[in-house]
C-alpha cells in the first residue's frame, strides 16, 4: 500500500511538473486582454495629469510646504527633474507625452520604462495619491518584465515572430505576480474592513453615500439617499461590497473561466463606484489591472513555436485548443488542462 502511494504521489508531481513546464514554455501574452488592460492603467493615469492643473496636484497640505515632493527618491520623479513646482506644467505635458504613448499600444517594448517612470512620478510627486496612483506603479513594476519581451510595433497586432523561450517562462511568471498581488489587495481590503465598527455592523455605506467628498452624486443622490435610510438595504450594500471584494481575490487565482466571473464583478464594483461616488482614475487602474489578471493562458501555435524549442516529450498546441492538450513527457497520455 506505502509503494502504491509513493508510486501515485510520484505520478502527480511529474504530470503538475510537466504541466508546469509546458505552461512555461508555450504562455503567450500578445494579446488584446493585455493590451486593453495596460492601457486602462495608462489611460487612468493620464486623466489625473491632463484633466487635473498641476497647481491642484501640488497643492501644499499640512507640513508639505511645497507642492513636488523631491526628497530622496523621489527626487527621480518628472516633477522634481524639471525644477520642482515652479515648473511643474513642463513635467505635466512630459508625463502626458509618456502616457498617451503607452496607451496607444506603441512599440511595447520601448515604452514599459517610460510608462513605468510617469506613473512613478505621479504617484511619489503629487501632495495627495490615492490607492489608483500605488497599485497603477506597483502592477506597471510587475507587468514590466512581460513589456520587455514584446517586440511587435503595436499591442495591438497579432504576433508575427515567436518569442524566445526564456521570454514564456518570463512573462508566465510575471504574469503571475500580477495575479497574486491583485488577489492580496483585494483580499486585505476586505478583511481589513471587518475591523472597522461601522463595516462590522454594516453601516458604513450610510455615511459613504453621505460624505460631503465622496457621497453619492446626481441623478442618483436621491434614490439612494432615500434607501439608504432602510436597515436591510444599507447593510446588504455594506456587506454586498465586503463579499465581492473576497470573490475577486477568490476568482482572480482560479482558472480561465473563474478569473472572467472576477472581472465582471470587478467592473461591476468599480462601475457602481464611477456612476456613485466618481473616483475614476482608481476605479479604472483596478479594472484594468484585473483584466490583465483574468488574461486567458493562451498557447503559442506551431508557427510560432517549433518543436526544438518545446520540451522533449510535448508537441505543439493548436491555437482555440483551450481546453486541452496532449503531454507525452510521463511516457503517457494526459490530459493538460489549461
Amino acid at each position: 500500500m506505502l509503494i502504491a502511494a509513493r508510486t501515485a504521489l510520484s505520478g502527480l508531481v511529474e504530470e503538475q511538473s510537466a504541466r508546469l513546464q509546458l505552461r512555461l514554455s508555450t504562455f503567450d501574452f500578445r494579446s488584446r486582454w493585455f493590451g486593453v488592460g495596460r492601457s486602462l492603467i495608462c489611460f487612468a493615469e493620464l486623466t489625473v495629469v491632463l484633466v487635473t492643473p498641476s497647481k491642484a496636484l501640488l497643492t501644499p497640505v499640512l507640513t508639505i510646504s511645497d507642492g513636488a515632493r523631491c526628497g530622496g527618491v523621489r527626487a527621480a520623479s518628472a516633477y522634481c527633474l524639471v525644477g520642482g513646482t515652479s515648473h511643474a506644467e513642463y513635467a505635466r505635458w512630459i508625463l502626458v507625452a509618456a502616457l498617451l504613448v503607452a496607451a496607444v499600444g506603441y512599440r511595447p517594448r520601448w515604452t514599459a520604462i517610460p510608462q513605468l517612470w510617469a506613473i512613478y512620478s505621479i504617484a511619489v510627486s503629487i501632495t495627495v495619491p490615492d490607492g489608483g496612483e500605488s497599485v497603477g506603479l506597483i502592477m506597471s513594476l510587475l507587468m514590466l518584465p512581460i513589456l520587455l519581451t514584446d517586440n511587435r510595433t503595436w499591442q495591438w497586432s497579432p504576433p508575427s515572430k515567436p518569442l524566445h523561450q526564456s521570454a514564456h517562462a518570463i512573462a508566465y511568471a510575471a504574469f503571475w505576480a500580477v495575479r497574486l498581488q491583485l488577489a492580496y489587495i483585494y483580499l486585505d481590503t476586505a478583511i481589513s474592513k471587518f475591523g472597522v465598527a461601522d463595516w462590522a455592523n454594516g453601516t458604513a455605506e450610510y455615511y459613504f453615500l453621505r460624505d460631503n467628498m465622496f457621497g453619492v452624486a446626481k441623478p442618483w443622490d436621491g434614490l439612494l439617499l432615500t434607501l439608504s435610510k432602510y436597515p436591510l438595504v444599507v447593510v446588504g450594500m455594506t456587506w454586498g461590497a465586503l463579499v465581492v471584494e473576497l470573490l475577486i481575490a477568490v476568482c482572480i487565482l482560479g482558472s480561465d473561466r473563474w478569473r472572467r466571473v472576477g472581472l465582471a464583478l470587478d467592473i461591476l464594483l468599480h462601475g457602481s463606484i464611477i456612476l456613485l461616488m466618481g473616483l475614476w482614475s482608481f476605479a479604472l487602474v483596478m479594472i484594468g489591472c484585473s483584466v490583465v489578471a483574468s488574461m486567458p493562458l493562451l498557447r503559442t501555435t506551431p508557427a510560432e513555436t517549433s518543436d526544438e524549442q518545446l520540451p522533449a516529450g510535448q508537441i505543439p498546441v493548436e491555437n482555440g485548443t483551450n481546453d486541452r492538450s496532449v503531454d507525452h513527457s510521463v511516457g503517457r497520455s494526459s490530459a493538460v488542462l489549461r
